[in-house]
């Protein structure tokens, strides 16, 4: 891994442009506490062969391989070669490593796709092809968790509080699972305040504050939460 990233180096400089040439069958994994192991399906969709290399970790772009440990899932093979055009299922077998067993655990897949190095550089720097680092993430998700996770966007709940010459919005998620906000909308007296919460970690919340005229009064919001196939699930609530 190490003499692979100084070989491209190089290349990560002088290159114009970056773009990944991999299409992996979901956005995200969702990996039970009772699975020995699940399978994510990679095709390379470039011109020409690739090397790559997984690992799952903690999200922290400066890990590799050599620096994790502690992870419930991993993934193999580790290395391998794609040809043009070429699939393969990767497998993610089970660590059995202790972990939460009242809420999920949040992890990283790692994806890293290695070009072949040309031996001349095109005349266009532009066409240089580099090294792309992809990272998915990866849920793991234990046994008899305290609700079902068709039940996280009805259980999301949504607080106002005014504030002068602002609103505090409170969004909890009561859940054991995370919930990924797409988008949070108010609504009230003719207008909409659009608001992203992101991600919201098990049995938490987030307060965020917006400007709003004093005598603007929201009445609904409306929001998107992404669910565990990458779709939307639409909820709303009434004030």
């Amino acid at each position: 891994m190490k003499k692979l990233r100084k070989y491209l180096l190089p290349l990560l400089v002088l290159s114009h442009i970056c773009q990944a040439g991999m299409t992996i069958e979901s956005s995200r994994v969702v990996f039970s506490a009772s699975s020995r192991e699940r399978s994510l399906m990679l095709a390379n969709d470039n011109h020409y062969p690739v090397i790559v290399q997984t690992w799952v970790d903690n999200g922290d772009l400066k890990n590799t391989p050599e620096t994790v440990d502690n992870v419930p899932v991993i993934p193999l093979p580790g290395v391998f070669r794609l040809e043009p055009q070429e699939k393969k299922n990767l497998r993610l077998l089970a660590t059995y490593l202790p972990q939460a067993t009242d809420r999920e655990s949040l992890y990283w897949l790692n994806i890293y796709e290695i070009p072949p190095v040309e031996a001349k550089l095109p005349a266009s720097l532009s066409a240089v092809k580099v090294a792309v680092r992809l990272q998915l993430k990866l849920f793991f998700r234990p046994e008899n968790l305290s609700s079902s996770p068709d039940k996280v966007v009805e259980q999301q709940k949504i607080e106002l509080q005014r504030m002068p010459g602002s609103l505090a919005i409170k969004i909890s998620n009561p859940t054991p699972y995370f919930a990924t906000y797409r988008s949070l909308n108010l609504t009230g007296e003719g207008s909409v305040q659009t608001l992203e919460p992101g991600m919201l970690s098990p049995f938490s919340a987030k307060t965020i504050n917006k400007e709003v005229a004093t005598q603007w009064k929201p009445q609904r919001a409306t929001f998107e939460l992404i669910d565990d196939d990458g779709n939307l699930i639409k909820g709303s609530r009434n004030f």
